[in-house]
């Protein structure tokens, strides 16, 4: 059993307290809501985001980021683009701590195109060994009903082993890895591909189109992996073409959410607001497409994307255009 503190309980956040509480370990969660914290602790559930899920009496919330010291292992919940404003306020506490810090959030920072754990390293003062990312094809409200799934978390040592150990349970299988960056690409990109797989939808478009769509975005997130460092066999695991799938197809996923919106007609702005939840490619795709220009790694399907959300083309000649770079 290991003391596990959780920053974040949105949806993400509060689901994998429930993982990390089934696997037997004890759970604090920390939030800035007050009704959420004081619901957790009295009637053991998260309305708000888990709707009628009952959460495991080992599951505790506090507002107070200093309780955050009682973990030995910390997991920063939090969306990719909160990192930077929200974090600083548990720097006094961990970095003389020798827990391990563990990302679940997915994306590149706006302007920087830093991935989650690099944040997290400046933001919290720790050394990068100390920092993990975990991944995967995991939509909180199937996870919540305990559906099989599986996981990957990755670091540069041995700890990442342990980690996996502890976070697995009989219905959640977690693997180590040791390519953070290939893992974070991936969960980054990968709704990037969302949105598109959704617009297709939106427009009408049934399988055939999303092969395509999905194809295009294999290709073009495993070169700029490995160009940013990743490795080759990432691509192949449950949070390289497994978390791919997963999100690109599913109407769960919010990023296929906005995409459907999109396709329908509907401007940026607007789709998004119908979503509930971050919409983590939204927010990507421009670090992407910077990185890609740096690198000199073409992603078609991420620029044609990104004319359409700025409402220059629609799904046909976003559909065209990819199509003639993969045919």
């Amino acid at each position: 059993m290991s003391k596990i503190a959780i920053i974040g309980c949105g949806a993400w956040g509060t689901c994998f307290a429930k993982i990390c509480a089934d696997a037997g370990n004890e759970v604090l969660v920390w939030t800035r809501e007050k009704d959420i914290a004081e619901e957790i602790n009295s009637n053991h559930t998260n309305h708000a985001y888990l709707k009628s899920v009952l959460l495991p009496e080992e599951i505790r919330a506090t507002q107070n980021p200093k309780d955050i010291s009682w973990g030995e292992i910390v997991v920063s919940a939090l969306p990719c683009q909160s990192l930077r404003s929200a974090l600083p306020a548990f720097a006094p506490v961990l970095e003389s701590l020798d827990a391990p810090v563990v990302s679940l959030s997915k994306g590149m920072e706006k302007g920087s195109g830093k991935l989650p754990t690099q944040v997290i390293e400046e933001c919290l003062r720790v050394p990068s060994d100390r920092v993990f990312a975990l991944g995967g094809p995991n939509l909180a409200a199937l996870l919540a009903k305990e559906e099989p799934a599986a996981a990957q978390v990755a670091g540069t040592n041995k700890r990442a082993a342990d980690l996996a150990k502890t976070f697995s349970n009989p219905y959640y299988f977690v693997s180590d890895s040791s390519d953070p960056i290939g893992l974070q690409v991936w969960g980054a990109l990968k709704n990037v591909a969302a949105i598109a797989c959704g617009m297709a939808a939106g427009a009408g478009c049934g399988q055939n189109t999303a092969a395509v769509l999905i194809s295009a975005a294999l290709s073009e997130i495993e070169a700029l992996s490995l160009k940013l460092g990743g490795r080759a066999e990432t691509m192949e695991g449950a949070a390289g073409v497994g978390d791919l799938v997963c999100t690109a197809s599913s109407r769960l996923s919010r990023n296929f959410s906005l995409g459907y919106r999109l396709g329908l007609g509907i401007n940026v702005e607007e789709a998004a607001k119908g979503v509930k939840g971050v919409t983590e490619g939204k927010d990507t795709i421009d670090s992407a497409l910077a990185l890609s220009e740096k690198y000199d790694s073409p992603m078609p399907l991420a620029e044609a994307l990104k004319e359409a959300m700025e409402g220059k083309s629609d799904f046909a000649a976003l559909f065209s255009k990819v199509a003639g770079e993969t045919a």
